[in-house]
Order: structure tokens, then C-alpha cells, then sequence
């Protein structure tokens, strides 16, 4: 169907058993409500679901589809363990109503961009293309103005699809809830990493950039295992190699910072790998190399002109291919000392 995009992943041990404990916990909150609210049909309707899905674990059938005995995709059972069907044996109502469900999600996440009013500040101007591959995204952007600094994070989150853009959300209002703490760089990911871990399966992680300027010109950010952001200037390019393991690796996982000092008139360039990954007809990847080429034309330019150039340029050498994971960018303009 169109703009439906689950994929299946083959189940494991680990996997089921992450999505028993999930269950496990709902039927327990379930049971605690059930004394305050006393006789209700859609609470005894969810617990007779929980008791059936775990029921599914014990015959070797959770996760099979009960009516063609197929696995049903990996990405719905983690959004709903109560799930029964495959996408193949829904009704065409069903798959109208998840078309819908996909349709509010995409313009939830939309909403959780920043405006364009917040993007840009008295020292930095700034822009960002973001352009998911399916109806949602699993890539992260935002931009925090804090205490006269500007906090920036680009992250990319494992997988695709619905999952892929709930986990995004979590990150979201993750960091929107940590920044104002102001915390150091390094704890403020660290915190986000315990966080992020705890709400997630054990094979799902996400590559992430946080970092913030100010008025000087100078920039820390820590790298957890993304690629390396750039600076652009009329000179040409430099590539901040800096990186650490990925969010959701390890719940204990520590974190460095990194720092970098523009001139008036250089430019941050973050991009998630939906740029460098992007596939031509014949499955050649884009590269690094061909980005730096691509902001050749942009030196000394403006973030808007830069990006254009950057997706024009992914653009055309992926030809008639099909896209095959979101892109997103960001640029971020120094335009003069804040002394």
C-alpha cells in the first residue's frame, strides 16, 4: 500500500523477550487500575488482549500472523504487541485506518521541527532541509536557544518507519526537557543516553550530534557515533573528525566534548546519512567526497544556497533510483563576534 512503509526484521530471543516484559507490565498496571475504576468493558477488553498475546507466547505463535501463519512485521509489533494480523491479511478498512495513523504522525513530526522563527539568531543565521523517505522519519533536528547560546542536535535513529519516527519523538522532547538544566555537554548526553536506554529494545540506538555556539564564534559538541560535521568557509573545508558509540549502546556509556572556533562568515554543515548513503541506479553511494565537491560552490555563501546545492546535488546523481532513507541537514552561519 502506499505510503505504508513496514518492513520485516526476523525475530529473536532478545527480541521477544523485551516485548513479554512490555506486556507483562501493562497487564500489571491494568490489574492496579482495575479496583479503582471497578467494572469497565474496555479495561477488561485490554486485559483479555494482554492475556491472549502472552498466552501466544507460550504456544511458540506470538508474533505470527493468525491467518497465514507469516511473520508479522517488526516495526508494528514494537508500536502495538497486541497486534494479530499481518499487513497482507488486513482488510482494506484496517489498512485505510494505519494510512491514517501514518498521515497524523507525519504531520505531528512535522510539528516537532523547529520554526523558522527560532532557527536563527543575532550571531548565526541558519537553515535546514529535512526530507523524510517514507510518510514518517526516523531523523532528529532542532535547534534550543538557551541563556544567549544556541543548542543545536541532528541525530539519526536506527530502523525505519513508525518505530523509527516514535523514538525520534522521544529524543525530541528528550532534550527539550534536558537542555534547560543547563548541564555540561558531556553529562547532557550522558543523561540522554540512561534515558534513551531504558526506553528502547535492546537493538535499537541512535547516531546523534548535540552541540551549541555562541556569540564568540566558539563551538563544542558531542559526537555519539554520527558523521562528522564540517566547517565551511571561503577557504574551503574542514572535516571535525571527533565521535563516540552511538545513544542506547550501553545505558553507562560516557562521552567526550569537542570544540572549534569559526571566523565571521563560516558555516557547520550536520547531515544524517541519508546524504552520504544515497544510492544511484547503479547502487554507487553519494560519499563524502562528492558532498565536498557539492559545497565547493557554496563557500562564503549563505546556509539557504548552501543546502540547496548539497540536495540538488544528492538529487541528481540518485537519478530514478529510489530513495532509500531520510536526508537531513543543517547549516549553521557565523555572522560576526559577539564581544
Amino acid at each position: 500500500m502506499e505510503g505504508v512503509q513496514m518492513g520485516y526484521a526476523p525475530a529473536s530471543a532478545e527480541f521477544d523477550a523485551v516485548l513479554r516484559e512490555q506486556l507483562l507490565e501493562r497487564r500489571d498496571k491494568l490489574q492496579e487500575a482495575r479496583p479503582r475504576i471497578g467494572f469497565d468493558p474496555d479495561l477488561t477488553r485490554l486485559l483479555n488482549e494482554v492475556d491472549a498475546a502472552l498466552a501466544r507466547f507460550e504456544t511458540g505463535t506470538f508474533g505470527l500472523c493468525e491467518a497465514c501463519h507469516d511473520p508479522i512485521e517488526s516495526e508494528r509489533l514494537i508500536s502495538d504487541p497486541l497486534i494479530k494480523l499481518c499487513l497482507g491479511d488486513l482488510t482494506q478498512k484496517e489498512l485505510d485506518r494505519i494510512q491514517d495513523d501514518l498521515q497524523l504522525a507525519a504531520e505531528i513530526q512535522k510539528g516537532l521541527l523547529p520554526k523558522r522563527d527560532d532557527l536563527s539568531c543575532e550571531f548565526w543565521n541558519v537553515d535546514l532541509a529535512y526530507q523524510p523517505a517514507g510518510v514518517v522519519s526516523g531523523d532528529y533536528v532542532d535547534v534550543i536557544r538557551q541563556n544567549g547560546e544556541l543548542y543545536f542536535i541532528l541525530g539519526d535513529v536506527s530502523g525505519k518507519g513508525m518505530a523509527a519516527s516514535i523514538l525520534m519523538s522521544n529524543l525530541h522532547a528528550m532534550f527539550r526537557a534536558l537542555i534547560p538544566l543547563n548541564l555540561p555537554l558531556c553529562d547532557l548526553v550522558q543523561r540522554a543516553n540512561s534515558l534513551f536506554c531504558e526506553s528502547t529494545l535492546a537493538n535499537q540506538y541512535a547516531t546523534l550530534i548535540c552541540g551549541k555556539l555562541n556569540g564568540k564564534g566558539e563551538l563544542e559538541f558531542c559526537n555519539a557515533g554520527h558523521l562528522p560535521p564540517i566547517i565551511v568557509g571561503e577557504s574551503g573545508t574542514v572535516q571535525l573528525e571527533s565521535t563516540g558509540l552511538p545513544l542506547g549502546m550501553f545505558c553507562d556509556s560516557s562521552f567526550i566534548s569537542s570544540g572549534a572556533k569559526l571566523n565571521p562568515g563560516e558555516t557547520l554543515l550536520l547531515f544524517s546519512d541519508g546524504v552520504t548513503e544515497a544510492n544511484d541506479e547503479a547502487g554507487d553511494e553519494f560519499g563524502v567526497s562528492r558532498l565536498i565537491e557539492s559545497i565547493n560552490g557554496s563557500l562564503g555563501g549563505e546556509p539557504t544556497d548552501l543546502l540547496q546545492n548539497c540536495v540538488s546535488s544528492v538529487s541528481g546523481f540518485r537519478g530514478n533510483a529510489v530513495r532509500n532513507d531520510d536526508l537531513t541537514m543543517m547549516a549553521l552561519k557565523y555572522t560576526g563576534s559577539g564581544n
